[in-house]
């Protein structure tokens, strides 16, 4: 497994050094080894790599304390706390996530809240499957519902007789 050095982590992730080291002390995302250590100097793999891109993009639109509650609540159910590999949706204070899953299809949690309030609960979809939407349209427009012209001139009327 590639490990990349604290320089390369944050060229590559665009955090800064001290932003790397904040992370890293609150526990959301700790390189391997130890900054101090010469023999063993930090590193991250491409996972964290990942991780570190992600939580930058989410910053863009919600505090670090909610992107710990997410964290927090996805180790606690399914216990894979990573973000890179989920679909979030952060609107309005709140944030879902879309969870693909074959058994069940696709399912709707709310994962944070800047209250607290209705984490963990599914979310109704109002659309069907997109799936059965493009069957739905093909089925309709392989019987289409034309009307002979020719036909149809015999059944009208003309408005002003010759």
């Amino acid at each position: 497994m590639q490990q990349f050095t604290r320089r390369e982590t944050v060229i590559l992730t665009h955090t800064s050094p001290s932003r790397l080291a904040y992370l890293a002390r609150i526990g959301v995302v700790v390189p391997k080894g130890d900054e101090n250590d010469v023999t063993q100097p930090a590193s991250y793999s491409w996972e964290q790599i990942l991780e570190l891109r992600t939580i930058r993009h989410l910053r863009r639109q919600t505090s670090l304390q909610m992107i710990r509650k997410i964290l927090a609540f996805l180790e606690g159910t399914e216990g894979d706390r990573t973000l890179h590999n989920k679909h979030l949706i952060v609107a309005d204070g709140e944030v879902t996530w879309v969870q693909t899953r074959p058994d069940v299809g696709s399912q709707v949690v709310q994962v944070a809240d800047k209250d607290n309030r209705h984490v963990g609960q599914l979310q109704l979809m109002a659309l069907p499957p997109l799936n059965d939407l493009a069957d739905h349209l093909w089925k309709t427009s392989r019987r289409p519902k034309v009307v002979p012209l020719d036909r149809f001139r015999h059944r009208v009327v003309p408005l002003h007789p010759k």
